[in-house]
């Protein structure tokens, strides 16, 4: 058997507050007060994996993933905010209260809106991936992790069961090519 979802959050926040860049990102997006704000995807997946394969991290590999949930679509500035604040890194800000819309075009089939935050983030591509983290105003961590944590630090690669095209899965396999850099990974193939 193996550690607790408990146990795993509590990893999760000493590996966060462990990593100086990552502490000042989040310390950055929390004063814009974005609605149900999280810094996503590959910012806190990279930063495990490195973590939990011994190698150092001093940033970000990619863009950073900061996601929020507004239905009235009213936040527009923020990524032109946080480039100006730290214009080191790349940001990709995202309402996931609109991403259906997208994902629609994408897909060619009607996707209906996200109830949520956490209902967007179950509908990414892997599990691995469809976790998030927030400073609260005290300095609290939040965390949305729809699926546990389990296969984030298991280090294993599965298709999300909500991802609305399941074909995303097999190209990000192969155009991130996460196994180069994480060689214990463990990808499942197959249904989510």
């Amino acid at each position: 058997m193996g550690p607790s979802e408990r146990e795993l959050l509590r990893r999760l926040e000493q590996i966060v507050r462990g990593t100086p860049w990552l502490l000042r990102v989040l310390e950055t997006i929390r004063p814009l007060g974005l609605p149900d704000w999280y810094l996503a995807a590959g910012a806190v997946r990279n930063t495990v994996w490195d973590s939990l394969h011994g190698l150092a991290t001093s940033g970000p590999l990619g863009d950073l993933d900061v996601i929020y949930f507004d239905r009235t679509n009213s936040w527009t500035t923020a990524q032109a905010t946080l480039q100006a604040v730290l214009p080191e890194y790349r940001w990709e800000v995202t309402n996931q209260a609109t991403v259906h819309q997208w994902q629609s075009s994408a897909t060619g089939r009607e996707i209906l809106g996200y109830e949520s935050i956490a209902a967007a983030v179950a509908g990414w591509p892997e599990t691995a991936t469809a976790v998030g983290v927030r400073l609260t105003p005290r300095g609290a961590m939040k965390f949305v992790a729809p699926f546990g944590l389990a296969d984030l630090f298991t280090m294993t690669v599965r298709r999300g069961p909500m991802a609305p095209d399941p074909s995303a899965f097999d190209l990000r396999l192969r155009d991130k090519a996460w196994h180069l850099r994480w060689p214990q990974l463990t990808v499942v193939r197959g249904a989510g």
